[in-house]
């Protein structure tokens, strides 16, 4: 090779060194959802009976999850198959269409346009297959009951008052989703009188499982003969399911009854009126005890058990116990008040995880310090119905002053269990709070409800304080921190929430909470030294407000 030939190829490497092709940086985002510019049928559209849907947009587009997303109503009998080209969608059904029906395509997230992932606003289509198209629309909002926060995402249903089947049993003909405000809206119904339900429906089986899923109904039934607004209602938790024993079983020292869902009140009755130990282990779990250590013999007991919807129970079993190797539950006790801070007059409670035989009254003690020590008396005392709860009714003025501490004092051994294993020490130091230390929320109740609860709420939503029918109200010695307050119209009087029965088409008690009327926030900002007033919260029973 010549110097000349050299020198002309390392020129030319240099400059295709130069000439390296770079990936573009590319342009501004892409913002812009797709737009409908074409489909067929158009929307609106009357007697088209042709087995395929195409929806033509302005851009390049993709489908997400629309063989389980995409709502159809009325649903339909078959399935179809989604073909992409470009900036085109297909959709190719399997069955034909009813006859002289309205159908409704919601097609929410489905859809998205192929690089940014925008979602076309509100896609939706409808078509019918007669020479007339339904046109009523019903619409409302769905709240959860417990925060009174909006639902989205949640499943409403719309079921024919002559159909047998509800959320629980059966698919809705018809079908839509609520927005992230939690409201819904149908369209293109026709005239009829429905039954509306609405359900958390995570795994998309278009019901609502009451075991585990939110779900709502109204109690009336609606006539539709004209568009229909602000059919609002709330998503609650209620086993529907026939209460049952799940399991009864021999389970290391102990014999356990469970249930398929929590229950409100039990009773054991045993043949020839053998003696047993039991307890509610769980809410769904009735446990019995082996207090005379025999082996081997079954003893038949009928279990009589009631749940929240008042199904109720009868079922004998044979209670047995064997011999194991397993160690059982150690004594575990927890003491409440869980704050530092109480106020003059409070509870002291202990509960155990087990029954209690025996309980040493010298040794649980109050101590303000080493020269001054209270003992509890029984008066005070209260034990629960299994002995596994104890509490006193304290009055700390009678031993301590604003602002002092104490000690509440479990010495070991002050509880001994029915399988004789004892408590084990434990100190819990109050206080009772000064005004510089705590703050105040207080407020009014206006209301024609002859009953109600007024509940205050911690961060987590967890009740704190409860009070029934005081209309002017105060929640002092609170610790700074974030709260709500709500209010329950306790229609039965019964002193608790009593949620909606979708076997008797009952409906809930109805919840209020306060607002803040110029925030719109249910949040009360507490702290240390500070009395927050009007904390008002107005209702009328016929008309809420």
């Amino acid at each position: 090779m010549t110097r000349i030939q050299t020198l002309f190829i390392l020129i030319l490497l240099s400059l295709l060194g130069c000439a390296r092709v770079s990936s573009p940086t590319g342009g501004p985002e892409d913002k812009d959802p797709p737009v409908l510019i074409n489909s067929s049928p158009k929307d609106g559209q009357t007697l088209f009976n042709e087995k395929t849907i195409t929806l033509v947009f302005d851009e390049a587009v993709t489908t997400k999850s629309i063989d389980n997303n995409l709502i159809i109503t009325p649903s339909i009998e078959g399935n179809f198959k989604t073909r992409i080209k470009r900036n085109t969608v297909y959709l190719l059904f399997d069955s034909t269409w009813r006859e002289n029906t309205t159908y409704s395509f919601n097609f929410g997230n489905t859809i998205q346009d192929l690089n940014e992932g925008n979602v076309p606003s509100n896609l939706y289509l409808s078509f019918s297959t007669g020479a007339t198209i339904d046109s009523l629309t019903l619409s409302g909002k769905i709240t959860n009951l417990y925060t009174a926060e909006p639902v989205k995402e949640a499943l409403v249903s719309l079921y024919p008052s002559s159909d047998t089947l509800n959320i629980t049993s059966g698919a809705a003909l018809y079908l839509t989703k609520t927005d992230t405000a939690g409201n819904y809206k149908f369209q293109n119904l026709p005239t009829g009188n429905f039954f509306v339900y609405a359900a958390l429906d995570k795994n998309n089986n278009s019901k609502a499982d009451t075991d585990k899923e939110l779900y709502g109904f109204l109690k009336d039934t609606v006539k539709l003969n004209e568009n229909t607004s602000q059919l609002s209602f709330s998503l609650q938790r209620l086993n529907a399911l026939p209460l049952s024993i799940k399991t009864n079983r021999h389970f290391g020292k102990y014999y356990d009854i469970t249930f398929n869902k929590p229950i409100t009140s039990y009773q054991l009755e045993s043949h020839n009126d053998t003696p047993l130990v039991h307890h509610l282990y769980a809410p769904d779990k009735i446990r019995i005890y082996n207090t005379k250590a025999t082996y081997g013999d079954s003893t038949k007991v009928v279990v009589h058990a009631n749940d929240s919807i008042n199904s109720n129970l009868k079922q004998n079993i044979k209670v047995y116990f064997n011999e194991s190797d397993l160690d059982g539950d150690k004594l575990n006790q927890e003491i409440t008040p869980s704050s530092s801070y109480v106020t003059n007059n409070f509870e002291l409670k202990a509960t155990f995880n087990k029954p209690i035989a025996t309980y040493q009254a010298e040794k649980v003690i109050l101590q303000k310090d080493s020269l001054n020590k209270f003992s509890l008396p029984d008066s005070i005392l209260t034990w629960n119905s299994s002995k596994t709860e104890i509490s006193w009714s304290l009055n700390a003025s009678n031993f301590i002053k604003p602002g002092e501490q104490f000690k509440a004092i479990f010495e070991s051994g002050a509880f001994i269990s029915i399988e004789s294993d004892t408590s084990s020490v434990i100190q819990k130091t109050f206080q009772v709070a000064k005004s510089e230390d705590s703050g105040i929320i207080e407020g009014t109740i206006a209301t024609d409800a002859p009953n109600f609860i007024l509940q205050l709420l911690n961060n987590q939503g967890k009740v704190i304080r409860e009070l029934y029918n005081i209309k002017k109200y105060t929640f002092n010695n609170l610790d700074a921190g974030n709260y709500k307050v709500r209010m329950i119209v306790d229609t039965n009087n019964n002193k608790r929430l009593d949620v909606g029965n979708i076997l008797t088409r009952t409906s809930s008690e109805t919840i209020i909470f306060y607002t803040d009327p110029s925030s719109k926030s249910k949040n009360i900002s507490v702290k240390k030294n500070w009395e927050i007033g009007d904390i008002n919260i107005s209702h009328t029973v016929n008309n809420n407000y």
